[in-house]
C-alpha cells in the first residue's frame, strides 16, 4: 500500500475493486439487445453487488432513450377491450390534456351554438311550418267533414266525427250515414299518417340541422387534433371516433339540467377521458424500476374495481401500471428471495419475457391491451438460489442468460490494498467521518484478511468494514480527535466482539469452574484436546474440546460413539472410517485387525459434523494404544486422510484463538503452549496483537505440520517408530488372545 499520512491525502474511490469477473459479466449482459439476455446477479451479503447494479444502471440508463409513455383508451366497438397508445417520453400527458381541453370546449360551444339566434329562428321556423302543414290538413277534413254535415272532435283515441245536428242520422239512410262516416274515418287516419310523415320529415330535418351545427363546432377541433397526431394511426382512429359519439350524443352537450348531466358525466362521458397510464415526462433518463415487493399486481399491474349491492363494476380508467409497465424500456430490477415468495409472479414473469407482452394482473370483466414488453430484467439473489433455479427450472437458463458472479474475497496486493485505502476515504467524506491514519487502514485491512480467513486475500464483504469503519470514527470523536488512529480501530473491534460474545463467555466460564472439564497441564494417555467452532448465526469463536479414546481387545473396529448416539453427521463418521483405514494400511498387513477403539467428544450435548477432528482423533487412538501419554498444553486441529496427510481445516484463527485464550485465563503455568495445525493452513492464520506477542516471546506456539508422524513426536516427545512399534506390539497382543480364543 503506497504511504501516506491519512487518507485526506488520497482520492476515494470511484469504482468497485477485486470484482473484475462480475463487472465483465454485468458490462456484457447490458451491452446484449436481446430480451432472453437478462441478467442474473449473485453473491453474498455485503458484497456490493446491489450498490454495483445501481451505479452502473444509471449509467447506461443515460445512454438509453426508446421510454414512451402509454395510455389506456376507450374502445368503442367493444368497450371491454380498452386500447393502449403509446407515444414519445413526455406526449402522453399533452395528449390527455388535449382531449379534456376539447371536451370541455366543446361543452360550452356546442351549448352556445344550439342556444344561439339563428338556430332558434331555424329551429322556430321548422316548427312553424309544421304547424301550418297541420292545420291545413286539418282544416280540409274538416271542412270536407262539415259538407258532409259531420263536425271534427278530437279525443283521446285521435280525431273523431259526429253529425252537426240530432236529426241527420233521421234524414239520410242508416246506409248512407255510416258510408259517409267510414268514409271521414278512412280520410281522418291519412290525415293522421300525413301528418306523422310531416313530423317526421320535420324532426329529420331538425336533426340534419342539429348534425351541421354540430359537424361546425366539432370538426375543427377534431381536425385539428388529427393534425397534431397524425404521425399516430391508433390516436387519429380514436379522434375519429370520439367524433362520431359526440355527434351521436349531441343533445348530452347542451342539457340544461345538472343533475342530469352530471350523472350522465359517469358513464357518457368517461368515454372521453385518456387513463395517462405510463408517465415518464420527469425521466430524461431510461427508467430503473426497484420492486421489492413483487407480488402479481405490483408487478404487473391491476385493474381496481367498485363494489355495489353485489356488483362488480369497472372501467379502463381503473387501470394501474406495475413495475414492468413503468420499467418499460429500461430497467426491472428484482430480488430473487422476494420474488420467490409469490411463484405466480415467477411463472408470469417467464411467460411474459416468452411472449413479449405485458399482462395486466386482472380479476374483473374487462381484458386491456397488452403493452410489449422492452426492457432487462436484473434478478439479485444468492448462489444458492442460482442453483437451485438451474438444477429445477429448465426455462430459468433461457430467459436468464448473463451470471454475474460476485465474489467474497478479492487478492490482496498493493492495488487492492489501495482501493481498500480509497473506499475508507471515500466513506469518510460522504459520512463526513474523520479521516483515518495510514496505520488505522492498515488494521482495518487486517480486519479484512481475517473475515476472509486468509492472509492472501481481503474480503468484499464491504458492510463488515464499513461497520467498523462507523464505529472506529465514533470512538475518534468520543476522544475529540482529528483522525481516526490505530487504537480506535481496534476499539471497534474488540467493541463488535464484546457485543457478540455472550456464550463464549459462559463456555469460558465452564471450562474456568471445571463444568466442562478441559486439561491445560500435564500429559494423559488417549486424551487430547481437539479446537471446535462454534457459530452463534454471523459471529463465530473457537475453543478446545476433550477427545477420549478407549480401547481393548475385540472385533468391532473403531466404534464412534457419536454415530451411535446418533449425534454424528455424515462428514464426521466419514472421518472415523478414514482412521480405520489407516491403521488398516498401517498395522493389518499380516492379519486381521482385532480391536475395539470407543472414540468420543466429552460433554457433547449438540452433535458433531466435520472432518478437522481427524487428527486428533487419531492421535488419541495411537496414544491409548501404545500408552504413551499425550501432552495436554497441546491442542490439535487438522482433517486426515488414510494416507496419513494432513490436510486444511476451516475456521483456523477461531480455533487457535479460542485455546490460547483458555490457556491465557489460566495462567501460562507450562513453559510453552501451543496449537498443531495443518501447514497449509498457514495462510489461513491472522492472529492478534497480543497472540503474535506471546509467539514473539515464546509462551505460545504454532506447530505446523504436514504428516501425522510429526504430530505424534510433538504431542508424545518420542519418535514416531517408537510408538508404531509399542502400537504393533499391542495389536500383536490382541490378535494373540483372539487367536487363542478361537482354538
Amino acid at each position: 500500500m503506497q504511504k501516506f499520512n491519512n487518507t485526506s491525502e488520497i482520492e476515494p474511490l470511484k469504482d468497485f475493486i477485486g470484482q473484475d469477473r462480475a463487472v465483465t459479466a454485468m458490462e456484457l449482459g447490458l451491452k446484449i439487445d436481446n430480451p432472453v439476455y437478462n441478467i442474473y446477479v449473485a453473491g453474498d451479503s455485503g458484497t456490493g453487488k446491489s450498490t454495483y447494479t445501481m451505479k452502473v444502471l444509471k449509467e447506461y440508463a443515460k445512454n438509453k432513450n426508446n421510454h414512451k409513455d402509454w395510455c389506456y383508451v376507450y374502445n368503442f366497438e367493444n368497450p371491454r377491450e380498452p386500447i393502449v397508445i403509446s407515444l414519445e417520453r413526455g406526449k402522453g400527458k399533452i395528449f390527455k390534456n388535449d382531449i379534456e381541453e376539447m371536451i370541455e370546449k366543446l361543452f360550452d360551444e356546442i351549448k352556445e351554438a344550439f342556444d344561439s339566434e339563428e338556430y332558434e329562428i331555424n329551429k322556430n321556423t321548422l316548427l312553424e311550418e309544421y304547424e301550418i302543414q297541420k292545420e291545413d290538413l286539418i282544416k280540409k277534413i274538416k271542412n270536407y267533414g262539415e259538407e258532409k254535415g259531420f263536425k271534427l272532435k278530437s279525443s283521446k283515441v285521435g280525431m273523431v266525427f259526429v253529425p252537426l245536428n240530432e236529426n241527420f242520422e233521421d234524414e239520410v239512410s242508416s246506409e248512407e250515414f255510416f258510408k259517409i262516416k267510414k268514409e271521414l274515418e278512412n280520410m281522418s287516419i291519412k290525415v293522421v299518417y300525413q301528418i306523422r310523415e310531416i313530423e317526421e320529415n320535420i324532426k329529420n330535418i331538425m336533426i340534419e340541422i342539429e348534425d351541421e351545427v354540430g359537424k361546425l363546432v366539432v370538426d375543427p377541433h377534431i381536425e385539428e387534433l388529427k393534425e397534431k397526431y397524425k404521425f399516430n394511426d391508433k390516436i387519429v382512429d380514436y379522434i375519429c371516433k370520439i367524433r362520431e359519439d359526440i355527434l351521436k350524443n349531441l343533445e348530452l352537450f347542451y342539457l340544461d339540467d345538472e343533475e342530469l348531466r352530471e350523472y350522465y358525466s359517469k358513464d357518457c362521458f368517461l368515454k372521453y377521458v385518456v387513463n395517462l397510464f405510463v408517465d415518464n415526462q420527469n425521466n430524461e433518463d431510461a427508467p430503473i424500476i426497484v420492486e421489492s415487493n413483487p407480488n402479481p399486481s405490483n408487478l404487473f399491474g391491476k385493474v381496481e374495481y367498485d363494489y355495489n349491492s353485489g356488483n362488480i363494476k369497472t372501467d379502463f380508467t381503473k387501470i394501474f401500471s406495475g413495475s414492468l409497465q413503468k420499467a418499460n424500456g429500461g430497467y426491472l430490477v428484482l430480488y430473487a428471495q422476494q420474488l420467490f415468495s409469490y411463484p405466480l409472479s415467477w411463472e408470469l414473469l417467464k411467460n411474459t419475457i416468452k411472449s413479449q407482452k405485458i399482462p395486466i394482473d386482472t380479476k374483473v370483466s374487462i381484458e386491456p391491451e397488452e403493452i410489449p414488453l422492452n426492457l432487462k430484467i436484473i434478478l439479485i439473489g444468492s448462489n444458492y438460489i442460482y442453483d437451485v433455479l438451474n438444477n429445477c427450472d429448465s426455462e430459468f437458463s433461457k430467459y436468464f442468460k448473463i451470471f454475474v458472479d460476485f465474489d467474497n474475497e478479492m487478492d490482496r496486493n498493493e492495488i487492492t490494498e489501495n482501493g481498500m485505502a480509497q473506499f475508507i476515504a471515500f466513506q469518510c467524506e460522504k459520512n463526513n467521518f474523520n479521516h483515518f491514519t495510514y496505520e488505522a487502514v492498515e488494521n482495518v485491512i487486517k480486519y479484512s484478511t481475517k473475515i476472509v480467513g486468509n492472509k492472501k486475500k481481503l474480503s468484499t464483504d464491504f458492510n463488515k468494514l464499513l461497520e467498523i469503519i462507523t464505529e472506529s470514527d465514533i470512538f475518534a470523536k468520543i476522544e475529540n480527535k482529528d483522525f481516526v488512529e490505530n487504537h480506535h480501530v481496534k476499539q471497534a473491534i474488540l467493541g463488535k466482539h464484546r457485543r457478540l460474545n455472550k456464550i463464549e463467555n459462559k463456555l469460558d466460564e465452564y471450562i474456568s469452574n471445571n463444568t466442562i472439564m478441559i486439561d491445560t497441564e500435564g500429559a494423559r494417555v488417549g486424551v487430547i484436546n481437539g479446537l471446535s467452532v462454534y457459530s452463534m448465526g454471523k459471529y463465530s469463536f473457537g475453543r478446545p474440546s476433550r477427545i477420549s479414546v478407549t480401547t481393548s481387545m475385540g472385533n468391532k473396529g473403531i466404534v464412534n460413539i457419536e454415530r451411535e448416539a446418533k449425534m454424528s453427521g455424515p462428514i464426521h463418521n466419514k472421518s472415523v472410517l478414514i482412521l480405520q483405514g489407516y491403521l488398516t494400511e498401517n498395522f493389518a498387513q499380516e492379519y486381521p485387525l482385532s480391536i475395539n477403539a470407543y472414540i468420543c467428544f466429552e460433554q457433547n450435548y449438540g452433535g458433531i459434523e466435520g472432518d478437522s477432528a481427524t487428527l486428533a482423533e487419531l492421535c488419541a487412538l495411537l496414544s491409548s494404544l501404545s500408552g504413551v501419554p499425550i501432552k495436554q498444553n497441546v491442542a490439535v486441529t487438522g482433517s486426515l486422510n488414510q494416507k496419513g496427510d494432513i490436510q486444511v481445516v476451516g475456521g483456523i484463527t477461531e480455533k487457535i484463538e479460542g485455546f490460547y485464550n483458555v490457556c491465557k485465563k489460566r495462567g501460562f503455568k507450562e513453559k510453552t503452549y501451543g496449537v498443531i495445525l495443518p501447514k497449509d493452513n498457514m495462510d489461513n492464520l491472522i492472529l492478534s496483537d497480543e497472540m503474535e506477542k506471546s509467539i514473539d516471546e515464546g509462551s505460545f506456539k504454532i506447530y505446523p505440520v504436514s504428516k501425522i508422524e510429526e504430530s505424534i513426536e510433538i504431542l508424545m516427545d518420542k519418535m514416531f517408530e517408537e510408538v508404531k512399534i509399542l502400537v504393533k506390539e499391542k495389536l500383536d497382543t490382541y490378535n494373540k488372545s483372539n487367536d487363542t480364543k478361537r482354538k
